[in-house]
């Protein structure tokens, strides 16, 4: 059974932000999407890429919100997490997640919900 103080804790520190992620066009944007909110804290990832966004021949540009949960109350910290989780894989210089090239978040867009 769900407990009230687990129920609140999820509703204080809820937070959300935008980031910018750079990827190669041979990788489906879906499959990086997925894999992205697969990451633990991230709760939902929304497509939010305007269709005028500038996109170049070899690379995607999407631009996504993501909300997440921060245990910490720290949710700068959690970002840092986040992208170091989605380029690097802790093993050598591997890409975590495939046809990443970069993932830019916003610090400016983060807000609590």
């Amino acid at each position: 059974m769900i407990k009230f103080t687990d129920i609140l804790t999820e509703i204080l520190n809820t937070y959300e932000v935008e980031a910018i992620i750079k990827s190669n066009k041979e990788q489906n944007i879906s499959d990086i999407l997925d894999q992205i909110r697969a990451l633990r804290k991230i709760t939902t990832i929304k497509n939010i890429t305007p269709p005028d966004y500038p996109q170049k021949e070899n690379i995607e540009y999407t631009k996504i919100n993501i909300k997440f949960l921060s245990k910490t109350g720290k949710p700068e910290e959690d970002i840092k997490e986040f992208k170091q989780e989605i380029l690097k894989s802790g093993d050598g210089d591997e890409l975590k997640i495939p046809g990443v090239i970069t993932a830019d978040f916003d610090i400016n867009t983060l807000r609590r919900l």
